[in-house]
């Protein structure tokens, strides 16, 4: 029924678009991607927008945004200890994010009354970072070993960056079914550089830390600072365990700092770049 409908719509547009004009230049354009036969058919998380310097000369930049922020229990309360004092609820907070900008510029062809052709060029960079999270209930002194009615909720925090950098060659068509409005597709060769920031480790309590990990039963063990930046992408993942001592070789506290993982620094690409939606757009002056 969703495929008739759409194919019900398309003859419609295609019967509307025998009079539609293209840009004639001065005008301004907003877009985003469009896939109806998924959940949600129109996608605004990329929004694209052109300004048409002539009729075949545009000015491009695409903003793209996401982010997520999850906590899960991984603890109940009283799971760890049901006598008084009962242990807390204890949490894992996972957060991700990026940020994309892409300016562009597009040279348009003759192509038909209703098709308009062209090629561009794009520079995309985008920004992201990853965070984990993970709290711990125990001793923020040598002292209150052993002792739970001192115990304390602290946590380990886990954290990388990356920034990304292409170059892009592309080649598309705007289809206009009305004067405003159009259908587009793109698709191009793209270059492109991924470089990871530091790989970063911390810790809201510098002594609990070194007592939970570390083995620390000594002032001086207990103040030791976190030896926790590499550099490099190190994969990470509180909800599966991995968040600190899985990167030494025989468990947390050993002398000899070992990675199970290769440190991935950078990584270039050069390949297809094609988008998967159909794009709609809507010309304004």
């Amino acid at each position: 029924m969703k495929k008739l409908m759409f194919t019900l719509a398309l003859s419609a547009l295609v019967t509307m678009s025998v009079q539609a004009q293209k840009q004639m230049g001065d005008e301004h354009n907003i877009e985003v991607s469009f896939t109806p036969f998924g959940g949600s058919p129109i996608d605004g998380s990329t929004i694209k927008y052109r300004n048409f310097l002539e009729d075949n000369r545009a000015f491009r930049l695409s903003l793209s945004v996401s982010s997520s922020n999850d906590v899960h229990a991984w603890y109940q309360d009283a799971e760890i200890n049901e006598a008084d004092p009962v242990s807390p609820q204890l949490n894992i907070n996972t957060k991700s994010s990026s940020f994309g900008i892409a300016p562009g510029y597009e040279l348009h062809f003759d192509g038909m009354d209703n098709l308009s052709p062209y090629m561009a060029f794009e520079l995309p960079i985008t920004i992201g970072n990853r965070a984990d999270t993970q709290e711990f209930w125990g001793p923020q002194d040598i002292n209150d070993a052993g002792q739970p009615d001192q115990y304390v909720v602290w946590n380990v925090g886990n954290e990388q960056g990356f920034t990304r950098v292409g170059f892009n060659i592309l080649f598309g068509a705007d289809y206009y079914f009305s004067d405003a409005i159009y259908l587009g597709f793109e698709a191009g060769l793209g270059f492109g550089k991924t470089t990871f920031g530091n790989h970063s480790i911390t810790t809201d309590n510098l002594t609990a830390f070194n007592m939970e990990f570390n083995n620390a039963f000594s002032t001086e063990a207990a103040g030791s600072e976190v030896a926790g930046e590499f550099v490099g992408q190190l994969p990470f993942s509180a909800l599966d365990g991995v968040i600190y001592n899985e990167y030494w070789p025989d468990g947390a506290g050993s002398d000899d700092i070992y990675y199970p993982w290769p440190n991935h620094i950078s990584n270039n690409t050069i390949g297809n770049v094609f988008q998967g939606a159909l794009r709609v757009g809507f010309l304004f002056d």
